[in-house]
């Protein structure tokens, strides 16, 4: 730098003075220092979070406890799968289950359950789902959405529909209607489907829709269940909960 370039600093800062008081408004002699507003925060530049921002793990409680509005992870499940609770009028969904490869969130109106959903991480299907003690399939079927629909739409005691290209949320995959067949009493449930130490059994007439999806390369099972006589706000509110469906960790 050469000493013309030094030498201009100061003439450029009392220029840039001048120029700033010059533009300053003036201001009355009476005028006096504003107020802060109350409601201004001196611990945290954050806002507070309002309960339906809050993400929360979703944790077996017990049945009775409501679910409140806010975002909930399967955070033990092999993907941090989320989903929004809405803010419902009363708020009625409950959680079921919550493991590392089932969590059932469920509509309780009583004397019964009449809604839920369900997320699997299903290992295998049954030989013969009406009785488990046979076991599972050998060879077990394979780790991808085509092998799992397979393999469920020519299981035995079941009806299926036959496979439609489905999406919920961000994830992609195919949907079936499964429903369990009664067999003149001989079986009184049948299960689909192994999940870690869960399976997913149903009663002779119940229905079921499957939509198995590609998470991230993780296959997982989503499941529905309505009643006959549906509930237009209740079914809604389902909606809005599959279509937030994502991937977000716990913070």
């Amino acid at each position: 730098m050469t000493g013309s370039a030094r030498g201009a600093y100061p003439t450029v800062a009392i220029c840039v003075a001048l120029l700033m008081v010059a533009c300053a408004p003036a201001q009355d002699a009476d005028d006096t220092t504003p107020e802060v507003s109350p409601t201004a925060s001196l611990t945290s530049g954050e806002p507070s979070a309002s309960p339906a921002s809050i993400v929360r793990p979703l944790l077996d409680t017990g049945s009775t406890g409501i679910l409140d509005p806010g975002t909930y992870v399967l955070d033990q499940f092999p993907v941090d799968l989320a989903f929004d609770i809405p803010e419902g009028d009363p708020p009625g969904w409950h959680v079921g289950r919550s493991t590392t490869d089932a969590a059932i969130v469920l509509w309780f109106t009583p004397p019964e359950i009449t809604y839920l959903f369900a997320f699997w991480n299903v290992d295998n299907v049954y030989a013969d789902p009406c009785d488990p003690a046979a076991g599972e399939l050998e060879p077990a079927i394979g780790p991808s959405v085509d092998d799992l629909v397979a393999a469920l739409t020519n299981l035995p005691e079941f009806r299926a529909t036959d496979p439609m290209d489905v999406t919920v949320g961000a994830f992609r995959g195919k949907e079936i209607e499964l429903t369990a067949l009664d067999s003149a009493g001989d079986c009184h449930e049948v299960i689909a489907w192994s999940a870690g130490d869960d399976g997913h059994d149903l009663s002779p007439g119940e229905t079921r829709h499957v939509r198995v999806l590609d998470v991230d390369g993780v296959r997982i099972v989503i499941t529905t269940r309505e009643p006959t006589q549906p509930d237009a706000a209740v079914e809604a509110e389902l909606q809005q909960i599959l279509d937030s469906i994502r991937i977000e960790p716990l913070p």
